[in-house]
């Protein structure tokens, strides 16, 4: 089975990493209880510090909007609650299926942990993370990629299903080999050239595209003329997937005739291609098929158990209101002072 790399987006947007913190048999400072888990106001704070820095990500000044009229900060302590709820949904979950961190995974997170606390010693001095708390981060994040792996293998699509999965990712798998030519309508500095050199490019892109016509070899053509560093030492050539290049690019190329030169020119921002369509590939039928099979099988397996998370019942005590995000000007830490989870969830969009 191939390895989860995402999970919950529209519940949890990225803050799939926060997933840990429950269980830990203290009471101190409880902010939060979830299906009679107590959650301390420091564990709380580690899945709410990761959940920071996926919104920081977005944009530096996102904790002075508003998502959907609310307060960005108010958003972003919900979604460090869902991811909560998540791991309590996971954590009895694998109690039911009669799941269990095997030795070596626990002695793996045991590593992780140690490295993260000394490799980030700022920002567990700065937010009093304590180090039993990462290790707790780090073990249900690999809990719950076991839980969804296992609820996954219980599921098996039918026919219809598998079908209309195949049709929705077929273009993943596309591939289409080109050689082109670029004429560029940039200066050094990326700007606009002024209209005269403008025309006199598109001219010599229109010389260039009858010489392709014409049957002249298109390698021979992308030394002589491509302003483009990126292919002009190997023949202009390029293999690419759908959703690599800019739109007109890819258009041209997936639509142009197998080994025709493309009869218009592609204008694009970077200025005008004479496109020569080499070779596409479909993909392998059963390679899309297997793959097709397992995004559905995570996908039922996640939707139970955002089911179940779902239903948890959350308390907040008053000291949850007081929580506030520490935003990173507030602290004495360099940039690299973040945590990653020790696996990933994988979902399928």
């Amino acid at each position: 089975m191939k390895r989860v790399k995402k999970i919950l987006a529209r519940i949890l947007a990225a803050t799939m990493i926060t997933i840990m913190l429950v269980g830990c048999g203290t009471t101190e400072n409880t902010v939060v209880t979830i299906n009679n888990e107590k959650i301390s106001e420091s564990l709380y704070r580690i899945y709410l510090w990761t959940t920071q820095q996926e919104f920081e990500s977005l944009t530096p000044n996102i904790w002075d909007m508003e998502l959907e009229g609310k307060k960005t900060e108010d958003v972003a302590k919900e979604r460090a609650l869902d991811s909560i709820k998540l791991s309590v949904a996971a954590k009895q979950r694998a109690k039911e299926l009669g799941i269990e961190l095997s030795k070596e995974e626990r002695s793996t997170i045991k590593d992780k942990s140690k490295e993260i606390i000394q490799n980030r010693p700022e920002l567990i001095k700065e937010l009093n993370f304590k180090p039993k708390d990462v290790e707790e981060f780090l073990s249900y994040g690999s809990l719950i990629e076991k839980v969804i792996q296992r609820i996954s293998e219980s599921y098996m699509p039918n026919e219809e299903e598998l079908s209309a999965e195949m049709e929705l990712i077929r273009r993943d798998y596309e591939k289409a080999t080109v050689k082109h030519v670029l004429i560029g309508n940039k200066d050094e500095q990326g700007q606009d050239l002024p209209e005269d050199k403008i025309a006199a490019a598109r001219l010599l892109a229109e010389e260039i595209l009858q010489k392709a016509l014409a049957g002249e070899d298109m390698i021979e053509l992308a030394k002589k003329y491509s302003e483009d560093p990126g292919s002009k030492d190997n023949g202009g050539e390029y293999t690419f997937g759908r959703g690599r290049m800019v739109p007109e690019f890819e258009e041209a190329s997936f639509t142009g005739e197998v080994g025709k030169v493309y009869p218009k020119l592609v204008e694009t921002a970077y200025g005008y291609h004479i496109i020569k369509v080499e070779s596409h590939e479909l993909g392998s039928e059963e390679q899309i098929k297997e793959d097709s099979r397992e995004r559905i099988k995570q996908r039922f397996a996640t939707n139970e158990l955002t089911e179940l998370s779902e239903a948890m019942k959350v308390e907040k005590v008053e000291a949850y209101n007081s929580i506030r995000i520490i935003r990173k000007e507030e602290l004495d830490i360099s940039d690299s002072q973040t945590i990653e989870p020790s696996t990933e969830v994988v979902v399928p969009e």
